[in-house]
């Protein structure tokens, strides 16, 4: 799944941290992306790196994702991120596939919390 899919919503995080976010594409420029839910008390600067979270069962947790270029103060308890992208979206020629090797066992447990 692309991470340009307009559907599309991944846990990301700080990398320099444990504050995490959802991560999705607003639509505009392919090669940024916002992080949004990020608590007002996280340490963000422009240039922090932002990686995967690994509370999906679609991405394990440290892939590089992008750099913050923006900080969106919210009106709430939480801000968004602009993230340039690591890989320039239009001039894809090789791509990973990521088979996550525990997709089983995290929606067996993910079951037993409903």
């Amino acid at each position: 799944q692309s991470i340009l899919n307009k559907n599309s919503r991944i846990n990301a995080r700080l990398k320099n941290g444990y504050h995490f976010g959802t991560l999705k594409w607003n639509g505009e420029n392919y090669n940024v992306v916002q992080l949004t839910d990020i608590p007002r008390q996280a340490k963000v600067t422009i240039g922090d790196t932002i990686i995967t979270g690994g509370k999906s069962t679609i991405f394990p947790e440290g892939i590089l994702i992008g750099k913050v270029i923006k900080v969106n103060l919210g009106k709430t308890a939480t801000n968004s991120l602009d993230i340039r992208l690591f890989n320039d979206m239009s001039n894809l020629g090789f791509v990973q596939v990521v088979k996550n090797l525990d997709t089983i066992e995290i929606k067996l447990l993910e079951a037993q919390d409903e």
